[in-house]
C-alpha cells in the first residue's frame, strides 16, 4: 500500500516538475480544450434527434443543410466539383436563359466542402451532404487557434515575461467568450457552410501573420510572413466580400503608425509586400476583382491610397524633392506634409481625369456613412437593414456591452498613459465622446432625435468624430514641437485592434448581417479590463482596494455571463436544424425531382432560388445572388403582382419557364416584392393580404343567425391605396393619409347544415370615424361568392385552430384573408389565395400543393383542414407551396427586354 502511494507521489511530482519545466504546455491545453469546446457546441445539429440526426431529410435519406438558403449553393458546386473535377465556367440552372458566369463568384466555400469531403472519406465513407454540413465545425476549430494567437499577438511584448501572461490570459478568455457568445454562432455552426464560416479563420490569420511580419526584425522572414498574410487575406476575398475589414483595418492603422513616426523602410516592405500579393493572388484567381475597382474602391482604394502614400514619403524625403519644393518652411511634422501634398496631388490628378470624381467620391462616403443600404432591393433584403442601437444592442445583453464598451476606454487611456496626466484625461474624454457619438447617433427610430438621419443625429455622429480628430492632432502637434515622444511610444498592435474595433462599429450600425464581426471582438475589451485590473492589484498598493473591487465584479460578470452564454448557445446550436416550414420544402421538392422533367425551369421571388436548384434539382430564373435585380422588378411586377395574364406569360416564356412557384412566406414578403414591381409612384405596393382573427367575444347572436367581428392586433392597417365608393347615394372617399382598415364584418346563418353568407363588410377608421363598406367578393371552402356589389376587394374563411392539453380545437369560420383592391387585382391573389376563382389566369395549370408540416401532422387526427389554417399556437397563417404548369397561348413574343442584364434608361429610380 505505501509502495503504490509513493508510486502516485513520484508520479505526481514527475507530472508538476514537467509543468514547471514547460511553463507555457498549460496555454496550449487549455487552448485545446478551448477548441474541443467549440467543436462539441457546433456540431450539435449533427446529433442524434429523436432517432435521426438533426440535419437529415428523410426524402433522401440522407444529411441535410441548416435552414439557410446560400449554402446551398455553396454545396451544389461542391458536389459537381467532386462529381465532374471541376466546375462549369457556365452554370446552366442559374438566371436561365443566359446562365452565370461562375468565375464571378466567390467558390472557397464550395472547394473547402470538397476537400472536407476528400479528408473525410479517408477515415470512412461520408456523404458529401454530410461534408457540407460537418465543414463549418473543423472551419471553427480553425478559426478558434487564429483567433487566439491574433488577440495572444496583441497583446504579447519581446523579453517582457509579464506581459507573455497577461497576454495569454486575455487571449485564453477572449477565445472562451468568441466560442459561447450567442451572436456567433449562426454562420459558424454544423449545417450551414456560409461564407462566413470560413472567412472568419482567413481574417484572423491575416491580422496574426500580418502583426508577426510588422513585429520581426529580420528583413526576409518578415517578407515571407507579409506574403503569406497577403495569400491568406486573398484567401478571404475569395471567400467573403468582408475582406475590406482587413484592408481597411490595415490600412488605417498603418496611416496611423505613420503619422506617429513607426513606419520605416522594413514596415513599407511589409505593407507593399502584403498588398501586392493579395492582390495578384485574386486578380489570377477569380474575374471578380479588377486591378481598376482595386484601385478605386472605397476600402481596397484606401488601402491602395496607404501604400502610395508610403512610397511617397520616401521619394520625398530621401530625395531632394523636398528642398526642391521648399517643405522644410512649413511648420508641421514631416509625415503630415507627405499627406496633404499626396492628397493635393491625388486631388488634381483627379480633377484634370475625371472633374466629378471627386465629388463622387465624397458622396459615396458621406452615403456609406450615413444611409450605407438604398435602393428597392437592397432595403428590402433583412440581413441589409440598418438596425438602430436599441436592435443590436441585444446581441451582447447590458451587462457585457458595458463592460467591453469601459474595457476599451481603459486600454485606450491606458495605450497613452506616457502623455501627461490632464493630456491623456483630455484625450480619453473625446474617444468616449467619439465613441458614443458613433454609437448611440442612430439610437431608435423616429420620433427619436436620434434616429441616424436627423440634423442633430448627423451633428453628432460627424461632430464627435471630429473632435475625436482634432483633439489627436492638436496633441500630437503640441507633443511633436515639444520633441516629447510620447505618441511615438504607441504600439502598432493597438492601433490595429482599435481601427478594427472602430470599423466593426460602424458596420454594425449598417447592417444587421454584419453585427457578427463585432461579436467575437467585444470580449477581447472584456478580457483585457478583467486582466489588467488583476495584474494592478499585485502592482498597486494605493489603490490596491479599489482594483480588488473591480477584479472581482469583471470575474463575476465574466463567469455569470459565460454559463449563461454556454446554456444559451448549446440549446440554440442543438436547434438549429430543419424545421416545419424547411421540411415542408424537402416534401414539396421531392415532389419536384419525381414529378418534373430534368430541364424544367422554375420561376418565383428570388428568395428560394438555391433551394429549387439544390434540393429540386431545377433550374430557376432568379436566386439569392440578385445577380440581375432588374429580373426581381420584372418577376414582381409582372407574375407576382401582376394583374395581366399575357404580360405574365410573355416574360415566362421569355425565360423558358415551364412552372410558377409561390409558397406562404411570399405573403409576408408581399411588402418586399411590391415595392420592387412598383413604377416610380409606387403603383404595386401593398402589405399584401391580411389575416384577421376572430374569437368567441366578437360573435353575436341574430334573429338570422351569427355576426362575427375580425380583428388585427395591430389594430388598423394602414390603406395601400385610396378608395372612393357610394353607398346609399352616400360617396365615401378613404385617403391613404388618413385612413385604414381595422376589422371584417361577417353575418351568416345555416342551411341545411352549411354556412350561408351574407355579404361582408370592411371596417374602415377616416379620420378617427368608422365607415363600413360592403366587401364584393368571399370565398369559403372551394366557393366564391359574387355579391356584385362592394368595393372590389375579397375575403377568404379559413379555419382557426387551437391547441390546449394535446386537444385540437378547429373553429372552420375563426379567421380571414382580406385581399385589398391593389392585391385582388395581382396574381398571388387570385391565383394562390383565391386559387384562380375568378378565371383571370386559366393558363397557371396547378400541378401540386404542398401543405404545411402542421397541418399535414393534424390532420392524422382531424381529417378536414384547409390548405390555409390560422394557428393561435403555432405563428399564426399557414399555408402551403403551390405549383403550376404553365401553359403557353402560342402568341408570346421575343422580348429582349425581359432577359437584359442592365436597367433600362428610363427606369428612373433606383433599385
Amino acid at each position: 500500500m505505501e509502495s503504490e502511494e509513493r508510486i502516485i507521489e513520484q508520479r505526481k511530482k514527475k507530472i508538476i516538475g514537467y509543468f514547471k519545466e514547460n511553463n507555457k504546455l498549460w496555454i496550449y491545453v487549455v487552448l485545446l480544450l478551448l477548441v474541443i469546446l467549440g467543436i462539441y457546441i457546433r456540431y450539435q445539429p449533427l446529433t442524434d434527434h429523436n432517432g435521426n440526426p438533426g440535419l437529415w431529410d428523410a426524402t433522401q435519406n440522407d444529411y441535410t443543410l441548416g435552414p439557410d438558403l446560400d449554402p446551398f449553393l455553396f454545396l451544389r458546386y461542391a458536389r459537381e466539383i467532386i462529381e465532374t473535377g471541376e466546375l462549369s465556367q457556365i452554370d446552366n440552372m442559374r438566371n436561365v436563359p443566359l446562365g452565370f458566369d461562375t468565375t464571378t463568384e466567390l467558390q472557397m466555400v464550395s472547394y473547402m466542402i470538397v476537400l472536407t469531403y476528400r479528408v473525410l472519406n479517408i477515415f470512412g465513407t461520408y456523404s458529401i451532404n454530410y461534408a457540407g454540413a460537418f465543414m463549418p465545425v473543423w472551419m471553427f476549430a480553425l478559426t478558434i487557434i487564429a483567433f487566439f494567437f491574433f488577440v495572444r499577438e496583441i497583446f504579447i511584448r519581446k523579453n517582457e515575461k509579464e506581459t507573455e501572461l497577461k497576454a495569454n490570459l486575455i487571449s485564453l478568455v477572449s477565445t472562451l467568450f468568441m466560442i459561447i457568445i450567442p451572436g456567433f454562432l449562426s454562420r459558424t455552426v454544423a449545417g450551414i457552410p456560409e461564407k462566413e464560416s470560413v472567412a472568419f479563420f482567413f481574417m484572423f490569420l491575416s491580422f496574426f501573420l500580418f502583426l508577426k511580419a510588422w513585429k520581426t526584425e529580420k528583413l526576409l522572414p518578415s517578407s515571407i510572413i507579409a506574403i503569406l498574410a497577403g495569400i491568406s487575406t486573398a484567401l478571404m476575398g475569395l471567400t467573403w466580400g468582408g475582406v475590406t475589414y482587413i484592408y481597411i483595418a490595415i490600412s488605417l492603422a498603418t496611416l496611423a503608425a505613420f503619422i506617429i513616426n513607426k513606419v520605416n523602410k522594413k514596415e513599407t516592405f511589409v505593407y507593399g509586400l502584403w498588398l501586392v500579393s493579395s492582390l495578384l493572388v485574386l486578380l489570377s484567381l477569380t474575374n471578380r476583382f479588377s486591378l481598376k475597382g482595386f484601385i478605386l474602391g472605397l476600402d481596397t482604394g484606401l488601402a491602395t491610397a496607404c501604400l502610395g502614400i508610403l512610397i511617397f514619403h520616401l521619394i520625398l524625403w530621401k530625395t531632394n524633392l523636398n528642398k526642391i519644393i521648399r517643405l522644410d518652411k512649413i511648420n508641421l511634422p514631416d509625415n503630415i506634409k507627405t499627406i496633404i501634398l499626396f492628397l493635393v496631388v491625388a486631388i488634381i490628378i483627379g480633377l484634370i481625369i475625371s472633374p466629378g470624381s471627386i465629388f463622387e467620391l465624397f458622396q459615396r462616403v458621406n452615403d456609406r456613412l450615413i444611409k450605407p443600404v438604398t435602393g428597392r432591393w437592397n432595403t428590402t433584403v433583412a440581413e441589409n437593414k440598418q438596425p438602430y442601437f436599441t436592435e443590436w444592442f441585444s446581441s451582447f445583453g447590458k451587462t457585457l456591452f458595458w463592460a467591453f464598451i469601459i474595457g476599451s476606454i481603459v486600454l485606450f487611456s491606458n495605450i497613452f498613459k506616457k502623455l501627461k496626466r490632464k493630456d491623456n484625461i483630455i484625450l480619453t474624454l473625446s474617444y468616449v465622446i467619439f465613441l458614443f457619438g458613433l454609437i448611440f447617433s442612430r439610437y431608435a427610430s423616429h420620433p427619436s432625435i436620434l434616429d441616424g438621419e436627423g440634423f442633430f443625429s448627423k451633428f453628432m455622429y460627424y461632430g464627435s468624430a471630429l473632435i475625436f480628430l482634432a483633439t489627436i492632432i492638436y496633441y500630437y502637434n503640441n507633443y511633436h514641437k515639444q520633441k516629447d515622444p510620447a505618441f511615438d511610444n504607441t504600439e502598432y498592435e493597438y492601433l490595429l485592434l482599435f481601427s478594427l474595433f472602430i470599423l466593426t462599429l460602424f458596420t454594425a450600425r449598417s447592417a444587421v448581417r454584419l453585427i457578427m464581426v463585432l461579436v467575437p471582438l467585444a470580449p477581447i475589451f472584456l478580457s483585457y479590463f478583467l486582466v489588467d485590473s488583476g495584474f494592478k492589484i499585485k502592482s498597486n498598493n494605493k489603490n490596491k482596494v479599489i482594483y480588488i473591487a473591480i477584479f472581482f465584479i469583471l470575474l463575476f460578470i465574466t463567469i455569470f455571463s459565460a454559463v449563461d452564454y454556454y446554456k444559451t448557445v448549446k440549446n440554440t446550436s442543438y436547434g438549429y436544424i430543419p424545421y416545419y416550414y424547411t421540411n415542408q420544402w424537402q416534401n414539396a421538392m421531392a415532389w419536384v425531382r419525381e414529378n418534373t422533367l430534368e430541364n424544367s425551369v422554375f420561376a418565383h421571388w428570388w428568395d428560394y432560388g438555391y433551394w429549387v436548384q439544390s434540393m429540386g434539382n431545377r433550374a430557376t430564373v432568379t436566386d439569392g445572388g440578385n445577380v440581375i435585380v432588374w429580373w426581381n422588378y420584372l418577376t414582381g411586377r409582372y407574375v407576382l403582382t401582376g394583374d395581366n395574364q399575357n404580360q405574365a406569360l410573355e416574360f415566362l416564356w421569355n425565360h423558358n419557364v415551364d412552372y410558377l412557384l409561390i409558397d406562404s412566406s411570399d405573403i409576408g414578403k408581399y411588402g418586399a416584392f411590391s415595392q420592387i414591381g412598383s413604377n416610380e409612384n409606387y403603383d404595386r405596393l401593398s402589405q399584401g393580404p391580411l389575416t384577421f382573427v376572430s374569437y368567441p367575444s366578437n360573435m353575436i347572436e341574430t334573429k338570422t343567425g351569427v355576426q362575427r367581428m375580425y380583428t388585427i392586433n395591430a389594430g388598423v392597417y394602414s390603406l395601400d391605396e385610396d378608395i372612393s365608393y357610394t353607398l346609399n347615394n352616400t360617396k365615401y372617399d378613404l385617403f391613404q393619409e388618413n385612413s385604414g382598415i381595422g376589422g371584417i364584418l361577417l353575418e351568416y346563418g345555416e342551411q341545411q347544415g352549411q354556412a350561408v353568407f351574407k355579404q361582408p363588410h370592411a371596417l374602415f377608421i377616416n379620420n378617427n370615424k368608422r365607415v363600413d363598406l360592403p366587401i364584393r367578393y368571399l370565398q369559403a371552402g372551394n366557393e366564391l361568392y359574387d355579391f356584385k356589389t362592394g368595393i372590389n376587394a375579397a375575403v377568404k374563411v379559413i379555419q382557426k385552430v387551437g391547441v390546449s392539453n394535446n386537444q385540437l380545437s378547429v373553429d372552420n369560420l375563426g379567421s380571414i384573408i382580406y385581399l385589398s383592391p391593389r392585391v385582388l387585382r395581382g396574381l398571388l391573389g387570385q391565383v394562390y389565395i383565391l386559387n384562380n376563382s375568378l378565371g383571370n389566369f386559366p393558363n397557371f395549370k396547378i400541378a401540386h400543393i404542398e401543405k404545411d408540416i402542421i397541418t399535414r401532422s393534424f390532420s392524422q387526427n382531424y381529417q378536414g383542414l384547409e390548405e390555409f389554417v390560422y394557428y393561435e399556437n403555432y405563428g399564426g397563417l399557414q399555408g402551403p407551396i403551390k405549383i403550376w404548369k404553365i401553359e403557353y397561348t402560342g402568341q408570346e413574343k421575343e422580348n429582349l427586354e425581359f432577359v437584359q442584364k442592365t436597367v433600362p434608361e428610363y427606369i428612373t429610380w433606383k433599385f
